[in-house]
């Protein structure tokens, strides 16, 4: 903080030192050089503030300047933009004809420029883009005749500036100065004060999400499930198949179930009830053994009885 400081110590005493000498304008009043210092780079614009002003009246003290900030350094597509406000207030008991502001940018060296850098006024949701001299690097001055106005005491005037960069230069600022100075009918007003902006954070990238997905309700899940068939909700039958005609009956030896049976439900029943021509098969077959065994038992008597 103290290397900023005399920074900025040192950029008004450059600019005091490139105030002097004088020159005559032709309403009589006295230039005495300009607020702005640019280490010879170019011609210094002069500003009405810096005519002194014949027959003015005697002002207690010079008017102040404050600084503040209107926005936070913000990324727009590929530029970065700051927002600053300038007040000038008078309490000197007399009026001003003309004060002037003359701000400048201050950051490393070698980052911004009037190349690459625009400051504009934004008055009424208007923006106008103000001219710019270089400074003594790194510094940029802002030098136009829109940041003057007559103030009279005890009344005070605010400029808001824009201050529009490349974001590839923003990501170089570690921080940037506006330092306010200007001049008032003459007088050079050098109050020192300054406003230090953070550096412009990038944007942080988005992060893919996954989709959402809903889960269905039960009623919902149960209506589009596909309802069972028939076939599928019947339970098989434990009648046993029926012989073959003319087939002899085996004996089989009967086991005892693991578990009980269950009767099967009535829709079953009506499902597998037929004409009942299975029974009759297997009657007739029953009908035939017994027959044949009683010719074979006639015959065996017969044939005794003649032996005899």
């Amino acid at each position: 903080m103290i290397k900023k400081t005399a920074a900025v110590a040192v950029l008004l005493a450059a600019a005091t030192a490139a105030a002097a000498g004088t020159a005559q304008a032709d309403d009589g009043s006295t230039w005495t050089g300009s607020v702005i210092t640019n280490c010879g780079q170019g011609q210094v614009p002069q500003l009405p503030g810096e005519f002194g002003v014949p027959g003015a009246p005697e002002h207690r003290g010079l008017p102040a300047l404050t600084i503040s900030t209107v926005h936070q350094g913000r990324l727009q597509g590929d530029s970065a933009v700051f927002e600053v406000r300038i007040t000038e207030t008078n309490h000197t008991g007399a009026a001003y004809r003309h004060v002037s502001l003359a701000p400048s940018l201050f950051t490393q060296l070698g980052v911004m420029n009037p190349g690459n850098t625009k400051v504009a006024l934004v008055r009424n949701g208007a923006a106008t883009e103000l001219p710019t001299t270089p400074g003594c690097d790194p510094s940029i001055w802002i030098a136009s005749t829109a940041l003057d106005a007559p103030l009279a005491d005890g009344q005070s005037a605010s400029f808001d500036l824009r201050i529009t960069t490349a974001a590839s230069v923003a990501e170089k600022i570690k921080s940037l100065m506006v330092v306010t100075q200007g001049a008032a009918d003459g007088a050079k007003v050098s109050g020192g004060s300054f406003l230090e902006l953070p550096p412009v954070k990038p944007a942080p990238q988005a992060t893919p999400t996954k989709p959402a997905t809903t889960k269905q309700a039960p009623a919902q899940a149960a209506a589009q499930s596909p309802a069972p068939t028939q076939a599928a909700q019947a339970p098989q039958s434990s009648a046993p198949a029926a012989a073959p005609a003319g087939a002899a009956p085996t004996a089989a030896t009967p086991t005892a179930p693991a578990t009980p049976p269950t009767p099967a439900p009535q829709q079953a029943s009506l499902a597998f009830t037929g004409g009942g021509s299975g029974t009759g098969t297997l009657a007739a077959a029953a009908a035939a053994l017994l027959a044949a065994g009683a010719a074979v038992l006639f015959g065996v008597k017969r044939r005794a009885r003649r032996n005899g």
